[in-house]
């Protein structure tokens, strides 16, 4: 029997973990969803100068790997207009009289990162209309001319297809060109070999334009990392650079080191600078941008189940991410109730922690998860002292059972209502922790808990009360961890490993640890007549 108990159990725990090696080294399946986390609150004000009654700024756009949402224009008084023909977005505000206040634009902005793997060759003399405007070259210095000149000669063989020589200047720029920001113009830059991040694109969009390929410089915003978003550190434009291969725009950041790349920590404001040059100068307006991590606590299931259902495998039929999203939620909170009793069965069985029943602590989870653990706490002390207190009063009319737990549902009753009126009164006070299954939880406790007192004392009570609220808010903390609910909402054949588990410790008959505290003066006096 003890072979079998054994090969049974281990069976139970470890082919789910197998199970799981095999969902992420054969399936390339993550064990739960990736975070949505590159979601980010923009807000930028701009405070026009002069006597301006017509203003335009570039504000961002929904663009591959960029999604804009809840994008909000201050406009109180003035008109606005949002010219979109091309790529980017350049919004106007017209006012009646000079403006004497900032004009302000707020959204949403989630990032995900942009890639371009593997661009073919490219051979191509003619490019669609309209691009003719980024293959113009500036107008530079005759010694400029030629210290370019004699740079092509020394980094590109004459022979390469665009694709190359676009990669070859990257490089020559990204590496030889050192990042000073106190270099802003292309003479100082050659002289040198020293250049601000827009000189250093400027550069690379000369160069570029003169092999005859379009390239346009971009204006964009990096996402602050912790330690300025900390320091409140406000954000500045910063510019890199697209070039038009293979019959796409290809983005490159000679400043960062990014070709054919875009990561999601960048937010593309405008896709041309020439064309805002002008209206982001310092002359025509002082501006301000702020950007914070939007507070999201969101996987993304939807890519996920992509994954899952893409494997065609024996997971993907069983997937509880093929159910209805009600019954996710519902199978979300579900999922952990097993990792709840395996806390109460250790609880009991493995420490000796008192508790009223089997599955009161468990329920009381319930009723804290459905609640809020404040709320539910002070609720369920304040259906106690009731409870306790009804028992000294009901009994002296030795009521029977049923009448008895009618009156406490009643007394419960009216405390919802009493913390209702309340809460309508009083601002601060949340009217949302109300539910009908939470309440009948915490009330069919009082009983068991009255007739406790009766055959056991109030102290013993007390102790199992304390017990019974230690186990609730340890299974309360599991489902505080959304990575816990996730992975087992995820893997749903852990619940076999729970059941090895709760065998191992239904197996054990061996001394409990609060045993040992409790009978110590016994073994201390075993120890002392072994001893003589």
């Amino acid at each position: 029997m003890r072979k079998i108990t054994f090969a049974i159990t281990t069976i139970l725990i470890f082919v789910p973990l197998f199970m799981l090696a095999y969902k992420v080294q054969v399936l390339n399946i993550s064990l739960i969803p990736q975070m949505v986390e590159d979601v980010w609150n923009f807000h930028m004000s701009m405070r026009p100068k002069g006597e301006q009654r017509t203003f335009s700024y570039p504000i961002p756009k929904s663009a591959p790997g960029i999604k804009l949402t809840d994008d909000k224009i201050k406009s109180r008084d003035m008109e606005v207009f949002i010219d979109e023909s091309s790529d980017s977005r350049i919004a106007t505000w017209t006012a009646k009289e000079p403006f004497k206040r900032k004009l302000t634009f707020s959204g949403r902005i989630d990032l995900k990162p942009l890639v371009y793997k593997n661009i073919p060759k490219d051979f191509s003399d003619s490019y669609p209309k309209g691009l003719d405007i980024f293959l113009k070259v500036p107008d530079l210095l005759p010694e400029d001319v030629a210290a370019i000149s004699l740079l092509e000669n020394a980094i590109l063989e004459g022979t390469e297809d665009k694709t190359s020589l676009v990669r070859k200047i990257y490089y020559y720029v990204e590496e030889e060109i050192q990042r000073n920001t106190a270099i802003k113009t292309i003479h100082e830059t050659l002289n040198t070999g020293k250049g601000s991040p827009l000189i250093k694109a400027k550069l690379f969009n000369i160069m570029v334009r003169r092999k005859g390929i379009p390239s346009r410089i971009v204006v964009q915003v990096r996402m602050p990392n912790v330690q300025q978003q900390l320091a409140k550190k406000k954000s500045r434009f910063t510019f890199a650079n697209e070039v038009f291969l293979s019959n796409r725009w290809v983005p490159i950041d000679t400043n960062r080191g990014y070709f054919a790349e875009r990561p999601d920590s960048v937010l593309v404001i405008h896709h041309n600078y020439d064309e805002v040059e002008k209206l982001i100068s310092r002359r025509n307006a002082s501006y301000t941008i702020q950007i914070e991590r939007a507070k999201i606590n969101k996987y993304n299931k939807t890519e996920f189940k992509k994954t899952i259902l893409r494997s065609d495998s024996f997971f993907s039929k069983f997937s509880l991410y093929r159910l209805p999203l009600p019954l996710q939620a519902m199978f979300t909170t579900i999922l952990l109730i097993p990792l709840g009793t395996l806390v109460l069965s250790l609880a009991r069985n493995i420490i000796g922690i008192p508790t009223f029943g089997i599955f009161t602590p468990i329920l009381l989870t319930l009723f804290f998860k459905e609640t809020s653990f404040g709320f539910g706490l002070v609720f369920f002390m304040i259906v106690v002292l009731i409870g306790i207190g009804e028992r000294y009063v009901l009994d002296k009319f030795y009521l029977l059972a049923v009448p008895r737990l009618s009156i406490i549902l009643t007394l419960v009753i009216l405390l919802m209502i009493t913390y209702t009126v309340t809460a309508n009164d009083v601002s601060f006070i949340s009217q949302n922790h109300l539910a009908f299954f939470p309440i009948v939880i915490v009330t069919t406790n009082i009983e068991r808990l009255s007739i406790m007192i009766t055959e056991e004392g109030i102290i013993n009570t007390l102790k199992t009360l304390l017990g019974t609220l230690m186990i609730a808010i340890l299974g309360f903390s599991l489902y505080t961890i959304p990575e816990l609910e996730m992975f087992m909402f995820s893997n749903p054949e852990l619940l076999f490993t729970v059941m090895g588990l709760l065998i191992l410790i239904g197996k054990y008959k061996g001394y409990r640890l609060s045993e040992f505290i409790r009978f110590r003066d016994l073994v201390r006096q075993k120890k002392k007549l072994e001893a003589k």
